[in-house]
C-alpha cells in the first residue's frame, strides 16, 4: 500500500459532540452523541442514517449536500425544522440552524444569530464522500467547480467573498445583456462598468484555483494507490480560458458573442476540472471501480489540503460506503482513515456487523448508533 503523510494535529479537533434535529427531512426527532472517534450509524435503508450527516455538513457550509432548495429540508407537513450540534474546535460552539417555509434561512452561533450566513464558513470545516459523488465524473462542469470552490472556501474567506461578488456581478452582467438586446440598443460603458468588477474577482478566483490544485494534485496520485494498490496513474487538470488570456482581454473579445447569446460566455463560471487516468479521460476510459476509487481519492486529498492549510483535520462524513465499493477497497480505506493521524468521522452503513468487522483493528474509538 503506498504511504500516505498525514500529520497529527493532537491540540486541536474539530468534532461534534451532540446533535439535535426537528422535523429535519424523516427525523420528527432524534438525537445523537457522538463520543467516541469514530461514530457509525446503523440502519435499514431509508431511516434517515445519510440525513444525518446532511445535518451535519449543514452546520459546516450552511447548504445541504443534497438539497439545493432549503424548504426541502422541513419534512412533509411540517412548515419549520432545526438542527441544533455543540462542536468543539479550539472552543465549544453551540449551533442552531432553522429554516422556515417561505422565509431565509437562519443560523445562531451561542445564541447570537449571524446577520450573514457567509461569515459563518471556514468555523466547522467537513469533507464528505458519498456514492452520489460519481456525478463529478460523469455529471456536468457546475458540478466540479462546486467541489473546488466549496474546498477552498472552507479556509479562504477573500475566495468566499469574491466568489460571492463574481456570481452577483455576473446575474446583473448576464441581465443587462438581455435588456441591450431587448431595446437593441448596446452602451459600451455600461457593460465596462460591469467588466470592472467582474475582472478582479475572476482573476482571484482563477489564481486561487490553479494554486491550490497543484498542492491536492501533489498527494491525490498517492491516495488513489493506497486504496486501489493498482498500477494506473491519475491526475487533475484544470482547463480555464484564463490560462490563455488575460480576463479583460477575454471579454472585450467576446462582446459581441455575448450581446448575441444574451449571456456572459467567457470567464471563471466555465471552467472545469479533467479527470485522467493513465493520461485518458477517465468518463471514457475509466471503469465503474476506478472512477469510485478516484471520487474517494479526491475527497481523501481535499481532506488533506484542508488539514495542512487549517492546521487541523475536519470532519470526514462517509455515507454508504461498504455498499458501493469492493471489500478489499473498503478495508484499504478504512486501514488508512482509522489511525490516529485523522480527525474525527462518522460513518453510514446498513450493516453494523460489517462495519465492525472492518473497523475491528483501528487504533480509534469507535461507537455503534443504530436508528
Amino acid at each position: 500500500m503506498a504511504k500516505v503523510i498525514i500529520k497529527t494535529y493532537p491540540n486541536k479537533q474539530v468534532r461534534i459532540n451532540h446533535l439535535s434535529l426537528y422535523n429535519f427531512k424523516n427525523h420528527s426527532e432524534l438525537k445523537i452523541d457522538f463520543n467516541a472517534d469514530i461514530t457509525c450509524i446503523t440502519g435499514k435503508n431509508g431511516v434517515g442514517k445519510t440525513n444525518v450527516l446532511d445535518a451535519i455538513y449543514l452546520l459546516s457550509t450552511c447548504k445541504s449536500y443534497y438539497n439545493a432548495i432549503d424548504y426541502q429540508l422541513i419534512k412533509h407537513g411540517e412548515t419549520l425544522c432545526a438542527v441544533n450540534a455543540d462542536f468543539t474546535n479550539g472552543q465549544q460552539y453551540d449551533l442552531q440552524m432553522q429554516i422556515e417555509s417561505g422565509k431565509k434561512k437562519k443560523l445562531k452561533k451561542n445564541d447570537k444569530f449571524y446577520e450573514k450566513l457567509i461569515d459563518h464558513i471556514g468555523l466547522i470545516n467537513s469533507v464528505i464522500i458519498t456514492p452520489g459523488d460519481i456525478e463529478l465524473v460523469l455529471g456536468h462542469s457546475e458540478d466540479r467547480r462546486r467541489f473546488i470552490d466549496i474546498c477552498i472556501s472552507q479556509c479562504d474567506r477573500v475566495y468566499l467573498n469574491c466568489l460571492s461578488e463574481y456570481n452577483k456581478v455576473l446575474e446583473q452582467r448576464n441581465k443587462q445583456l438581455k435588456i441591450f438586446a431587448q431595446h437593441r440598443h448596446f452602451d459600451e460603458i455600461l457593460l465596462d462598468s460591469f467588466n470592472s468588477k467582474l475582472i478582479p474577482a475572476g482573476k482571484y478566483i482563477y489564481e486561487q484555483r490553479v494554486a491550490v490544485l497543484v498542492k491536492i494534485n501533489q498527494f491525490f496520485n498517492t491516495f488513489y494507490q493506497a486504496i486501489t494498490s493498482g498500477n494506473e496513474t491519475v491526475a487533475l487538470r484544470y482547463e480555464s480560458d484564463l490560462s490563455e488570456k488575460e480576463f479583460e482581454h477575454l471579454l472585450r473579445e467576446s462582446t459581441d458573442k455575448d450581446l448575441a447569446l444574451e449571456r456572459t460566455s467567457k470567464g471563471v463560471h466555465k471552467d472545469d476540472l479533467v479527470f485522467e487516468i493513465d493520461g485518458y479521460p477517465l468518463k471514457k476510459f475509466g471503469s465503474e471501480g476506478q472512477s469510485k476509487s478516484f471520487i474517494i481519492a479526491l475527497k481523501l486529498a481535499q481532506y488533506k489540503y484542508l488539514t495542512d492549510v487549517l492546521n487541523t483535520p475536519p470532519i470526514l462524513l462517509l455515507d454508504d460506503l461498504f455498499e458501493k465499493i469492493d471489500e478489499q477497497r473498503a478495508q484499504q480505506l478504512i486501514d488508512l482513515i482509522s489511525t490516529e493521524k485523522f480527525g474525527q468521522i462518522i460513518i453510514t452503513d446498513t450493516h453494523a456487523e460489517r462495519v465492525r468487522k472492518h473497523f475491528e483493528n483501528a487504533l480509534k474509538s469507535i461507537n455503534f448508533v443504530d436508528l
